[in-house]
């Protein structure tokens, strides 16, 4: 029977009914796992950033659906729960957003956001990350890992360069520490893109300035290894994505200049050697045309998830406004569907909803306190 609710809001909103029914969710892993495959996640908005001294905006999509507009009502989109110093944010910018969470820096630490629960982490920074570095050392961007199955653990992936070699350093809300992973070499001369890594199946991707690859680091065990881009990718455009499909395979998306979206998979030769196959060459001009009634401009692939494209595309208008629309295109379905638009830059995290703890069960105790406190 929950099987057939709509969407993850709804089956909150069943399970919070009484105590037995948030049981059998809590309690039933294979439940757990066929709901996400039948109903995902529900994206909720996009967080967007404004002014480097303010706290990033939410906007929310105007969705129809009771139990979504609930969703949205509860939690803390405005982020009122960052801490302030001197009465402001400190100029919180956001570097990661995935799984509930959003991971947030400013000059002193880090913050890891969940809307949702209105919890908030301040993590301090790696400072022992420089040692055995130079001048040209610096933070190349912060990814978040966490387990739909275990909420209450997370751990942030930082990734730093030094000229040509690259260092990771792992941290985990368990220990409260990081972990600080050896020196890398990788090649070039600082050519690894600035906040650039995509999170793709426990891995982090980063691309290089100006070459037809990225390196890839395994979180897991810290091996960091060379991918090869597709030649047709024009890496001087920065207008391309790694991430993955519905099914969890690693996908490069490329917008190119006219308007045509190119899209390779992840797969293996007879020699079981690495390569790209290409999957579709989309034409956009005429749907996003109709989407933006008529207006066209630079299309920019903004992230790659769970088998959606998030695009944005700006332009100015002849009175010299500046507009922004964000899309959201299927690679099942090849729909595109107009997310937000509006006079902003095209910097944006799309937020999806991530399950809840209360449903969840974490040591197997009784759920009579997480009934009262979700409600």
């Amino acid at each position: 029977i929950f099987l057939r609710l709509p969407n993850l809001p709804a089956l909150v909103r069943a399970a919070l009914t009484c105590r037995s029914w948030l049981g059998a969710v809590r309690s039933s892993r294979p439940f757990r796992r066929l709901f996400r495959a039948l109903h995902p996640a529900p994206l909720l908005g996009l967080f967007l950033e404004v002014d480097e001294d303010a706290a990033p905006s939410f906007a929310p999509l105007r969705r129809t659906d009771p139990d979504v507009a609930a969703a949205l009502r509860c939690g803390d989109f405005f982020l009122t729960s960052l801490p302030v110093q001197d009465g402001a944010y400190t100029g919180w910018g956001i570097v990661d957003c995935r799984d509930g969470y959003i991971l947030l820096r400013n000059m002193f630490s880090l913050a890891a956001v969940n809307p949702m629960t209105w919890a908030v982490d301040i993590i301090p920074m790696p400072d022992d990350v420089r040692a055995g570095s130079g001048l040209s050392f610096g933070f190349l961007g912060f990814h978040l890992l966490s387990s739909e199955e275990n909420p209450w653990s997370l751990r942030v992936v930082c990734v730093c360069a030094d000229v040509s070699r690259v260092r990771a350093a792992v941290f985990s809300s368990e220990t409260w520490d990081w972990a600080i992973h050896p020196w890398v070499e990788i090649g070039g001369d600082n050519s690894l893109k600035y906040n650039a890594g995509m999170l793709v199946d426990g891995s982090v991707y980063w691309p290089f300035h100006g070459e037809h690859r990225m390196i890839r680091i395994n979180t897991a065990t810290m091996e960091v290894i060379n991918v090869d881009l597709p030649l047709q990718v024009d890496v001087e455009s920065c207008n391309y994505n790694a991430g993955e499909t519905r099914d969890g395979q690693l996908c490069i998306v490329y917008a190119a200049d006219d308007f045509h979206l190119h899209v390779w998979i992840r797969g293996v030769d007879g020699d079981g050697i690495g390569i790209w196959v290409p999957q579709n060459i989309l034409s956009l001009s005429a749907e996003i045309g109709r989407v933006t009634r008529g207006w066209l401009g630079h299309l920019r692939v903004v992230q790659v998830r769970s088998g959606y494209v998030y695009l944005s595309m700006k332009c100015i208008t002849p009175v010299g406004i500046l507009r922004c629309w964000f899309l959201s295109l299927s690679l099942e379905t090849m729909k595109i569907e107009s997310l937000i638009h509006g006079t902003f830059g095209d910097s944006a995290y799309p937020y999806i909803m991530a399950w809840p703890p209360c449903l969840i069960c974490h040591d197997g105790s009784s759920t009579g306190h997480e009934v009262e406190a979700s409600h």
